[in-house]
């Protein structure tokens, strides 16, 4: 969650930066003093929920503040800090859109990350109409896009009537795209149809899910970008790596999210003289493999538009997963608190006292 400062200011760095609340797990980690320290300012009569919401803002305004001098040096085209809603996976409408105003006013360089389930949808259309920058995660199928890019363009359109300025907001579509393959269910499904779902076939889905996302992005001329995150590095027999998320992708305008792992696989590839380029025209999906994927579910509920109702949202495996995820996440942040806090007491070790027989020994 916390970038180094010459990455967060330099037009040549990072144009952005993305949290969940497993990142700011590990940015406790890294800046544990410094966090521990703010939470002994605060009172100590204060609810539990309430310190763990302070916490959880403090990280995103110290996040946003490495970004900002970037924010301002591009007239705000760059320099975003994407703050998901801690637990936005099961909340609904109402919640949503007011801890979404709530994470907005801790910076001008907030970008709101938002689920895509549908209580989320219909608080992006809310948002975007306040003048809001969005981001929207958890998304894993065509269906989901399209109920976004419909929430943007409404929630502009009440904006427009409202006289509400919204030329500097911004929104992206976060197609978490290796964790579309790596969803267990997807495996089970195709074993249950006497399928062999290999690596190869799972990368071959999200770049799959992927065009039938940028071919509706281009349908509706809309605002809103894709971001890939979620990406992954795979080795193959050989014990070559490379990464299709980055290089089958790219044709159509993409953004990528790029953890430090990625970054030091694109710096490795760079120094052995086979950088990493995105593609330049769209790849072809073998037939013989669409033929297999078709024939499960799974994957046809995230490639064709419609393959998911509103309803079946949140019940994707894949986004019960990132939630399930998400949970473990802000749990991590309850621990910390807790340790801080109210830290384990050390009692010194009682002193046992010999038997009768261990006297004799």
């Amino acid at each position: 969650a916390l970038l180094p400062e010459a990455l967060g200011s330099s037009a040549a760095g990072v144009s952005g930066a993305t949290t969940n609340p497993a990142l700011m797990g590990q940015a406790l980690v890294t800046h544990s003093a410094h966090y521990r320290s703010f939470l002994h300012t605060l009172p100590a009569s204060m609810p539990a929920d309430i310190r763990l919401r302070s916490l959880y803002d403090q990280l995103i305004i110290d996040s946003a503040q490495l970004l900002l001098p970037l924010f301002l040096q591009s007239w705000h085209r760059t320099g975003w800090l994407s703050a998901q809603i801690e637990g936005g996976h099961w909340m609904n409408q109402d919640a949503l859109v007011a801890r979404g105003l709530e994470l907005a006013a801790l910076a001008p360089n907030i970008m709101i990350k938002i689920p895509g389930s549908a209580q989320g949808y219909r608080a992006i259309e809310q948002l975007v109409a306040r003048g809001c920058s969005i981001n929207n995660t958890f998304c894993f199928s065509v269906s989901q896009l399209d109920a976004c890019l419909k929430a943007i363009h409404a929630g502009r359109q009440r904006a427009l009537a409202n006289g509400v300025n919204t030329e500097r907001a911004r929104y992206v579509v976060s197609f978490m795209i290796g964790r579309l393959g790596a969803e267990p269910e997807f495996e089970r499904q195709a074993r249950g149809r006497r399928l062999h779902l290999g690596q190869t076939d799972k990368r071959w889905a999200e770049l799959a899910v992927y065009q039938a996302m940028q071919a509706l992005m281009r349908r509706c001329e809309t605002p809103a970008q894709l971001l890939l995150c979620s990406i992954k590095v795979d080795t193959d027999a050989r014990g070559r790596e490379h990464c299709w998320h980055l290089q089958r992708t790219g044709a159509d305008t993409t953004l990528y999210t790029l953890t430090p792992e990625l970054i030091e696989f694109l710096i490795r590839r760079q120094q052995a003289g086979r950088s990493i380029a995105p593609a330049t025209e769209w790849v072809q999906i073998p037939g013989k493999v669409l033929d297999r994927l078709l024939a499960i579910p799974y994957f046809n509920q995230a490639y064709f538009e419609g393959g998911l109702t509103s309803d079946e949202y949140a019940r994707y495996p894949a986004f019960l997963t990132a939630g399930n995820d998400a949970r473990l996440g802000v749990q991590r942040l309850q621990g910390f608190i807790a340790d801080t806090l109210d830290p384990p007491v050390s009692t010194p070790p009682v002193a046992r006292h010999k038997t009768t027989m261990e006297g004799r020994a």
